[in-house]
């Protein structure tokens, strides 16, 4: 039981350690600078899209008209 002890504490103090070290890192390196902007992107909806709407109509009219009944009857 005891010679366990001696194995597992030191190797739990070398994780601390280096989890303290890295936390450290962290900080001072600039990664919890700005912790709200990267939250709130999610919500802001600005996607563009690739085509112009030109190319969309022209492309639309290039399909010929679009009619709801056209799809086969799979009965």
């Amino acid at each position: 039981m005891a010679s366990s002890l001696f194995l597992l504490l030191p190797i739990s103090l070398v994780f601390v350690i280096v989890i303290g070290v890295f936390f450290w890192w962290a900080i001072f390196s600039g990664q919890f600078d700005d912790t709200q902007s990267r939250g709130e992107s999610i919500l802001n909806d600005d996607d563009v899209s690739c085509e112009s709407p030109a190319v969309a109509e022209d492309e639309a009219s290039k399909a010929g008209p679009h009619r709801e009944n056209d799809r086969p009857h799979g009965r």
